[in-house]
């Protein structure tokens, strides 16, 4: 049963993915609007992550992000290529930040039980935004190399979030074989045939431990 309840939640994942995505765009009135205030406790947990990832104290915050596609889930503000160390995410990839760190093993795809095998997908998803916009702080504009970049480090955010490195692992695993390849037909310019082990976008290309 379990096994079933979590294809289940896989295939609806990659149904998803195959529209949701993060991107980047100009600085606005509301961003500033955000930035105004203080962080909220889910939002303390992605800046840390993305610090700790990128190296920079970027502020995140969760709020409208002033696109009109309700798919696009996070949003990164660059200017020729040089980012402004904020992103801005939809508050329900905090809240699902949020549920991750309270009970990390409840998300496993390995030992899932019950609904928890239902919202994996989702959790892989918000793992997979931190991740994404954390290389667009970085400077990164491509949005295949970043969305590639972005899944390699899954398992990074996972592990700082409290998962085991054997978990985290296996999540990252669930994103790029289970959600990853329809980006291909649906959202290809979030795809590329060097998202691959050994290939232009391979971070570690002396491990075969892809995509981690």
């Amino acid at each position: 049963m379990r096994l079933q309840i979590l294809a289940a939640a896989v295939l609806a994942a990659a149904i998803s993915v195959a529209s949701a995505h993060a991107t980047a765009r100009p600085v606005t009135a509301q961003d500033r609007a955000l930035l105004g205030r203080a962080p909220t406790y889910e939002e303390k947990i992605a800046e840390q992550v993305t610090a700790r990832l990128t190296g920079h104290d970027a502020s995140v915050r969760c709020g409208p992000l002033g696109m009109p596609n309700p798919r696009v889930l996070g949003v990164t503000p660059l200017l020729d290529h040089h980012s402004f160390d904020y992103y801005v995410m939809r508050p329900a990839e905090c809240m699902y930040l949020a549920w991750f760190r309270q009970t990390p093993a409840r998300w496993d795809p390995r030992t899932c039980a019950g609904t928890d095998c239902a919202r994996v997908g989702d959790g892989a998803m918000a793992l997979a935004v931190v991740a994404h916009e954390s290389y667009h702080v970085l400077g990164y504009s491509n949005e295949a190399q970043v969305e590639c970049y972005g899944m390699q480090s899954i398992w990074y955010v996972a592990n700082k979030l409290g998962a085991s490195v054997s978990e985290s692992q296996a999540l990252g695993t669930l994103y790029a074989t289970r959600m990853y390849p329809n980006r291909r037909t649906s959202t290809p310019t979030y795809w590329s045939a060097e998202c691959r082990d050994g290939g232009k976008y391979d971070l570690r290309p002396a491990s075969r431990s892809w995509p981690s």
